[in-house]
């Protein structure tokens, strides 16, 4: 193998960890938000769990949001 053939193979390894590294970038962008909604909705499940949460039915509904 020449130096030159050896630089294209480097280059061309570089470009293919670039676009890996955008990849996992992307990967770990919706890993954070699939992590934020599990911790969300545990925090939810908590709150009714122990009876910290608001009934509303449809005639009260547009009151609590109002206020």
């Amino acid at each position: 193998m020449n130096i030159d053939s050896k630089m294209a193979q480097e280059q061309i390894d570089l470009g293919n960890m670039k676009e890996e590294i955008e990849k996992l970038k992307k990967r770990f962008e919706k890993l954070e938000e699939d992590l934020e909604f599990a911790r969300r909705t545990e925090e939810a499940h908590n709150r009714i769990e122990s009876g910290e949460y608001i009934s509303l039915d449809s005639e009260n509904i547009e009151d609590a949001w109002m206020s």
